[in-house]
């Protein structure tokens, strides 16, 4: 009896690690049962000759997006946390990372290290996510919201 026991146990803490594993994985974005993108906005900046897109779910952030779009902010550099392959629904194809849809702000100022062009990034993937850990382009502009909320 106990080692059915401790048996049913090592399947739950199993089937919970993999469950946190492909949340951990997949959390990036949302979709709706169509495989869309849905639960936020999908903010399409240009750097220089380059573009790449972010998806935002943060609240605070899609406002600061909204206010730049609107004219009411001067936050106009993106900043936040890299991660590889380029987002569920592949929204920041063709590069293969993506920025973390919560855990990214717009700010007015960064410091330069984060700084740079999106081909810097795919050119140096493991250097930029494992030390560097956020892209905050300065010369950033803002080309496009879509509002899935």
């Amino acid at each position: 009896m106990n080692r059915k026991r401790t048996h049913r146990s090592l399947i739950v803490q199993t089937a919970i690690w993999v469950s946190l594993l492909l949340t951990a994985v997949g959390c990036d974005t949302a979709s709706n049962d169509d495989g869309q993108l849905a639960g936020g906005v999908l903010v399409t900046f240009n750097v220089e000759s380059e573009q790449f897109k972010i998806w935002i779910t943060k609240e605070t952030t899609i406002q600061q997006v909204l206010d730049l779009r609107d004219g009411k902010s001067n936050a106009n550099i993106p900043n936040g946390a890299l991660r590889r392959n380029s987002g569920k629904d592949n929204y920041n194809a063709p590069w293969s990372w993506h920025v973390d849809p919560e855990e990214i702000e717009m700010a007015e100022s960064t410091i330069e290290a984060c700084d740079g062009l999106p081909s810097f990034i795919e050119d140096d993937i493991d250097y930029w996510v494992d030390n560097v850990s956020h892209f905050c382009p300065w010369s950033a502009t803002l080309s496009s919201v879509e509002d899935f909320r």
